[in-house]
């Protein structure tokens, strides 16, 4: 009898020979070992695929499909999960060494939580440390703000995630229209300490999809309307899809880069740290936000 892992890793890539090697060398490196990492190739050009292959680990199963987007390529890969949970990475960010143990435990100690998310440390196109997000911890207070889960720092129950109608082929927000059908199965929490580096490139196609514009608008329509049907509906998938689309083809990449302006929490907890050690400051940093509910 085969003996499954209890996480499934799931990394989809495209064209991202660049960072691809550093993420999956955080993923191998892991302090907890029972996992099966699958890495899904949305029909890389580049050298993506060579990387993935160079490596031999038995925990690796690689899957090589035509570019359909990420939503389509998240919804196929999660379908080849074994695992209790699903722990999520982007190809460009880097776990560390302790991810997966710390939110293995707490949802193994937590089975009313469906969702481990955690804070993040950003890094900038050289890996360098820019700054720090300190997201919100509790269920209601996530449930308000639904944006202070971080996609790539996600592990959740793989039986409440299918439930859930999983991952929509959407060419983004896949984890916003996933994460207001996983509310309706249990908790989300957010664990204080971040436990991956993101990676925020300046040259992002998403940069383009603002709110105060046209696109933007009628996207932000069209999701609202995806959250709030109680099935799936293509044809609502299809107009997002080609909207966003259209959107992308008016994007000029840029290597302009814009000063990055810290959150009041990382002021308090960049002024802390000439007094304290890392975890003093980030828990006084979470008393304010969350005992005095200031930043809020």
């Amino acid at each position: 009898m085969k003996i499954l892992p209890l996480v499934s890793v799931i990394m989809c890539c495209y064209n991202e020979q660049r960072y691809i090697r550093e993420s999956i060398e955080s993923v191998l490196a892991q302090t907890y070992n029972d996992f099966e990492f699958i890495i899904w190739n949305d029909g890389s050009t580049d050298k993506t695929e060579e990387i993935i292959k160079s490596y031999n680990d038995p925990r690796i199963r690689y899957y090589y499909h035509k570019n359909t987007g990420l939503g389509e390529a998240l919804r196929l890969a999660c379908q080849e999960a074994n695992g209790r949970y699903i722990a999520r990475i982007d190809c460009d960010d880097i776990c560390m060494p302790e991810r997966f143990e710390k939110q293995v435990l707490f949802l193994e100690n937590h089975p009313d939580y469906v969702l481990c998310s955690s804070g993040v440390y950003y890094i900038d196109a050289e890996g360098k440390v820019f700054g720090r997000r300190f997201p919100a911890l509790k269920d209601k207070d996530i449930r308000r703000r639904i944006t202070a889960i971080t996609h790539p720092a996600t592990m959740f129950r793989t039986e409440s995630y299918r439930k859930a109608g999983g991952y929509y082929p959407l060419r983004s927000a896949q984890d916003r229209i996933l994460w207001s059908r996983l509310l309706q199965q249990g908790k989300f929490a957010n664990l204080m300490e971040p436990l991956i580096k993101y990676r925020v490139l300046n040259n992002s196609v998403s940069h383009v999809i603002q709110e105060n514009s046209i696109y933007g608008n009628m996207i932000e329509l069209i999701r609202k309307k995806i959250c709030s049907d109680l099935e799936y509906n293509a044809e609502d998938v299809e107009l997002h899809n080609t909207i966003y689309s259209l959107a992308k083809r008016s994007f000029v990449p840029t290597n302009v880069s814009t000063e990055y302006k810290l959150s009041i929490e990382e002021k308090i907890y960049k002024i802390s740290k000439i007094f304290f050690s890392e975890n003093v400051s980030t828990s006084i940093v979470y008393v304010f936000k969350n005992v005095y509910l200031f930043f809020s």
